[in-house]
């Protein structure tokens, strides 16, 4: 069990989520259950695919109050999230028993949630805070947030952004929401970040974004941030602010150890 506001999310379910391609009530419904499980006496989510002694399915019933107050929008007084999210995951088969019962959910996970969830020996996943989902407005604010909350207590923290693909997710159209969301995320954590574009084999499309995240406690080396050559143009996400990088600024920030600047400035640390 994590601590009420946390809760351990496994990279499968991680995958499997954005595999989904979820809106953000249908993102905000399975977090919120699967806090639920990791904080109630008696259950984890992998358990879900279980069996009573009598043979019975073990099916979860939460409130659909305290669901809301976990993920949903804060001063939200309806559960219109319950029911938006309950539409959007009807196709996803995540769950194999999902009903609302007055004032109440019942819910069980498919397999392939259930299983996804399963604690694994040296199997990566994130600490979670719902009350930050619970703050997010888009799926890939919470995507994102998911990645960073991964890999940022590395002392060289990078993941690659999800959905990226040349056919039906081109980082030309889609580059723009993951600013956004990088901003967003970034000022909640503390973030700044570095967006470094690869190319496909063929050198043809963006394949795929690796994202570096800066801190204060980051141990960037120089000439470790910012690539010396770049295919595709760099961006970075800063102050609520995004910016694509010219030739010259790449090689003006090649020994930079943090986003805005090689130093301290007299305001305090620069991320």
């Amino acid at each position: 069990m994590s601590s009420p506001r946390h809760y351990r999310c496994e990279e499968k379910v991680v995958q499997l989520l954005e595999k989904k391609k979820l809106s953000l009530n249908a993102l905000r419904l399975v977090h919120a259950t699967y806090h639920h499980l990791d904080n109630h006496p008696g259950w984890t989510p992998s358990h879900m695919k279980l069996t009573d002694k009598f043979g019975n399915e073990r099916i979860c019933t939460a409130l659909c109050s305290i669901l809301c107050a976990t993920t949903g929008s804060p001063g939200a007084n309806d559960i219109s999230m319950i029911r938006q999210g309950m539409r959007d995951v009807e196709d996803a088969d995540l769950f194999r028993v999902l009903e609302l019962n007055g004032r109440r959910l019942r819910f069980r996970y498919s397999s392939a949630l259930a299983d996804a969830t399963t604690h694994y020996t040296k199997a990566k996943f994130a600490i979670l805070d719902c009350g930050i989902i619970a703050q997010l407005r888009s799926p890939w604010q919470i995507e994102f947030y998911t990645r960073a909350e991964m890999v940022q207590r590395q002392r060289h923290p990078m993941f690659y952004l999800p959905r990226v693909c040349p056919d039906k997710e081109p980082w030309s159209e889609t580059k723009r929401r993951w600013f956004s969301a990088a901003s967003r995320v970034g000022d909640i954590l503390g973030h700044h970040y570095v967006f470094i574009p690869e190319l496909d084999e063929l050198c043809e499309h963006v394949a795929r974004v690796k994202v570096k995240i800066v801190h204060q406690r980051t141990q960037w080396s120089e000439g470790r941030l910012f690539p010396r050559r770049a295919a595709e143009p760099v961006s970075i996400v800063a102050n609520g602010k995004s910016q694509t990088l010219t030739r010259q600024d790449l090689t003006r920030r090649k020994n930079w150890t943090r986003v805005a600047g090689p130093v301290p400035d007299a305001a305090g640390p620069v991320q």
